[in-house]
């Protein structure tokens, strides 16, 4: 067991070389992985809740606190609920990994956009296998999201890294409140890029991360096991989302009622979400930038992503 923790965790610390160590990433390794903001707004979305972990609706400029790495920055403006649209992009596991939970899986991916869709927001659907595939671009119709997922076959290997970089480019120019909900067991076993570099365009997309284990808690405790379970819960802290890990039961019928709920949860979540902005006085283009949110009122807790990008020079 001392041999398996120690082997995930040079794993992981491979993995983020700079981020974990000091604060920093590596570089983007593409041209066009670079983040193309031309003021200096930074956009937070933030979910508070209190001690029950009941969302707090009622907060203004006032009760918040930014910092960007350690020093205090004025809040310039707020947003609530249905003042921002939705973009959301679902990434669905399709690979031969979860074959056995398929039909199960599809049902409740389904589910969960019928009941998330409001007015004005809109949903797309990427498959991830071995070759990422943008099965339905954004549509404000849940039910052609509804018969993407009818559609969806499983079959390849699981390129998740890519699926997120390919993600998060497609999410970056439009317009509202970004969120990737990632259906997997987080263990990639085809993409050409690292969980880093993948989590490096995410932060430049705004967008936050809610993961759910697509085959529920690991069964035994085993490296890869282990380092898809961690992936997924960097993935939600890193961005401000949250990773999810039902558990699996020989009553499928329970497994279904433990997995709407889950996605009850992050439909509540995102629709509590305040968007918060503030201006950056940073003096150096192209570095990450650590970002911590508070709450002012007592027992209250809010939980945002943990940094993003400056712009570089032109």
């Amino acid at each position: 067991m001392k041999i398996t923790i120690s082997l995930l965790l040079l794993i992981a610390l491979t993995s983020f070389p700079g981020r974990l160590a000091s604060g920093q990433t590596q570089s983007p390794q593409r041209p066009d992985d670079v983040l193309r903001i031309r003021t200096n707004e930074v956009r937070l979305d933030v979910v508070v809740k209190d001690k029950k972990g009941r969302p707090i609706k009622d907060l203004t400029t006032g009760d918040f606190e930014i910092y960007e790495d350690d020093v205090l920055q004025p809040v310039a403006g707020i947003y609530r609920e249905g003042q921002l649209p939705l973009r959301l992009v679902f990434l669905f596991d399709t690979s031969l990994s979860i074959r056995h939970r398929f039909d199960f899986e599809q049902r409740a991916a389904a589910q969960f956009l019928r009941q998330l869709m409001r007015p004005g927001d809109q949903a797309a659907i990427m498959s991830v296998s071995s070759d990422p595939r943008l099965e339905m671009q954004f549509t404000s119709d849940p039910e052609r999201l509804v018969n993407t997922f009818a559609g969806l076959k499983a079959e390849g290997a699981t390129a998740l890294y890519g699926a997120l970089i390919e993600s998060a480019r497609y999410l970056r120019p439009s317009e509202g409140r970004h969120v990737m909900v990632v259906l997997s067991d987080g263990t990639d076993t085809a993409s050409a890029v690292t969980l880093a570099q993948a989590l490096t365009a995410v932060q430049k997309s705004d967008a936050v991360i809610y993961a759910v284990h697509s085959t529920g808690i690991a069964p035994s405790a085993n490296v890869q096991d282990l380092a898809g379970e961690f992936a997924l819960k960097y993935m939600g802290e890193d961005t401000g989302g949250r990773a999810f890990f039902p558990p699996v039961y020989e009553d499928h019928k329970k497994e279904a009622r433990d997995l709407d709920e889950i996605y009850k949860r992050i439909a509540a979540e995102v629709r509590a979400q305040y968007v918060l902005t503030y201006y950056s006085n940073s003096s150096r283009p192209g570095s990450y930038r650590s970002i911590r949110v508070q709450v002012k009122r007592p027992g209250i807790q809010a939980r945002a992503r943990r940094g993003y990008y400056t712009a570089k020079e032109p």
